[in-house]
C-alpha cells in the first residue's frame, strides 16, 4: 500500500497548494479531513476485500460489491450530516468529497484489479 501513501500526500501537496492560491469561498476547511478520511476508507477497504478474497478468489465480486455498497451509504451520511451542520459550507464540501472519491475509487479499482489478477494467476498481456 506504499502507492496509497504515495498518492495521499501528491494529492496533499495539491490541496496545501489549492487552499493557498484560491480564494476562501471555493475552498472547503475540511479538506485536510476529507483525505484523511478517504484515505483510511481505502486503506481499509482494501485490506478487507483482499482478506476475503485470499481465502476464497470466487467471492471477490460479490465482497467488492457489498464493500462499495457500505461504503456509499456511509459517504452518503457522512455528506448529509456535514451539509446539515454547515450549510453554508456544503456545496464547496460536496465537490471536494466528489473529487476526492473518483480520485480514491478510481485508485482502489486499479489496484484491485492488479491484485485480483495476481491471485488468481491470470498473466499481464
Amino acid at each position: 500500500m506504499r502507492q496509497l501513501l504515495i498518492l495521499a500526500v501528491i494529492l496533499a501537496v495539491i490541496l496545501v497548494a489549492a487552499m493557498f492560491l484560491l480564494p476562501d469561498k471555493y475552498v472547503t476547511p475540511t479538506l485536510p479531513f476529507l483525505l484523511i478520511f478517504h484515505t483510511a476508507a481505502t486503506l481499509f477497504s482494501f485490506l478487507y476485500i483482499q482478506k476475503k478474497t485470499a481465502e476464497s478468489p470466487r467471492k471477490f465480486v460479490n465482497v467488492y460489491l457489498a464493500n462499495t455498497t457500505i461504503k456509499l451509504v456511509l459517504y452518503l451520511a457522512v455528506l448529509m450530516v456535514y451539509s446539515i451542520y454547515n450549510f453554508k459550507d456544503a456545496i464547496n464540501f460536496i465537490i471536494s468529497f466528489f473529487i476526492m472519491y473518483v480520485i480514491f475509487t478510481f485508485f482502489e479499482v486499479i489496484h484491485l484489479l492488479r491484485a485480483n489478477k495476481q491471485m488468481t494467476g491470470i498473466s499481464k498481456e
